[in-house]
């Protein structure tokens, strides 16, 4: 299913999207304000209904350690819908992002501030967007992990042979290092956890009774983390984002394509696998291409269906003639 856009109705396409195989999800849905009312018009339960629905299927294709992404742009609705995100699924809230159309150097800042110095406007006018950030794991990132004992099977297989190695109880290693070796060499507990390096550094003072390997300690960590929700910091972004608005390019609502690269390089790594269920106008299928991912899109309107092939096929022409 990779790297193709599938013309049909997410939610029945996605059914074949195996579980817990996605990387990252980023959908930019409808946000029933009007836009267009062949897609864009619900009654208030249909779209929560609908929404929810949605909601469930990024949940059951998303890895443990994935990350999901949604726009909207209506407060409202927001509210609702992240009260069903917390009510019915696993996800749990990690930021909320704004997107600020009107900054300073902004090429279309002369024409937003026209809209802003309109006479008579009886409140602030709206020229921004949000993108909401999701994971499965707490501010930690590891809670939701940690106590299933079947992960980390090599890490905990290695503090277990470290204590043969040792020849010593827990609690006699415990009297020589101190409490801060006690979780590590829980390997059969949900109880089970890292130590330290400064902790892991102590345990290497101690004589061994055989030739066991003692890995440093960066490759632990590594292995360690590799659970862990991916968020690769740019040190460029906080909360408010600053982007140009997107030409529409045949569709109504596109985002930057440099917003979603923004968004998959800090939630995803090479070779990751990206879904959006609402391509649209198929930027995140650009975003993946310009930054090395893989992708999976469903738009069921032909005609952005169309577009958003077409542009692909363009995008990946013109990157051929450069290369």
């Amino acid at each position: 299913m990779l790297n193709k856009i599938y013309n049909e109705d997410c939610l029945e396409g996605m059914k074949r999207i195996p579980d817990k195989s996605v990387d990252l999800v980023v959908i930019d849905p409808p946000y029933n304000i009007g836009k267009d009312k062949r897609w864009d018009k619900y009654k208030k339960d249909e779209y929560i209904e609908f929404m929810g629905t949605v909601f469930k299927e990024c949940e059951r294709t998303l890895k443990e350690n994935g990350s999901f992404y949604w726009f909207h742009n209506d407060m409202v609705q927001v509210k609702d819908l992240m009260a069903w995100l917390e009510e019915n699924t696993g996800f749990i809230y990690k930021q909320f992002i704004v997107w600020n159309k009107r900054f300073e150097g902004s090429s279309l800042k002369g024409y937003l501030d026209a809209h802003v110095s309109v006479g008579g406007l009886r409140n602030f006018k709206a020229m921004s967007e949000y993108c909401l950030f999701y994971t499965f794991q707490d501010e930690i990132g590891l809670s939701t992990i940690e106590i299933d004992k079947n992960n980390f099977p090599t890490l905990r297989r290695y503090f277990k042979e470290f204590q043969e190695a040792l020849g010593l109880k827990k609690k006699e290693i415990i009297e020589k290092v101190g409490q801060s070796a006690d979780h590590c060499f829980r390997w059969g507990s949900s109880q089970w956890d890292m130590p330290t390096e400064e902790t892991y550094n102590k345990l290497g003072e101690l004589p061994l009774e055989n030739n066991f390997h003692k890995r440093e300690y960066e490759s632990l960590r590594r292995e360690y983390e590799s659970l862990r929700y991916t968020f690769n910091n740019q040190r460029t972004h906080h909360s408010v984002w600053e982007y140009e608005v997107a030409p529409k390019l045949g569709h109504i609502t596109p985002k930057p394509v440099e917003l979603i690269e923004n968004i998959l390089r800090h939630s995803s790594n090479p070779g990751d696998v990206v879904l959006d269920c609402f391509m649209g106008s198929g930027t995140t299928a650009i975003a993946c291409i310009g930054t090395d991912r893989n992708y999976i899109g469903f738009e069921l309107d032909e005609t952005y269906h169309k577009l958003a092939t077409e542009r692909i096929s363009d995008h990946t022409s013109q990157m051929e003639l450069i290369l």
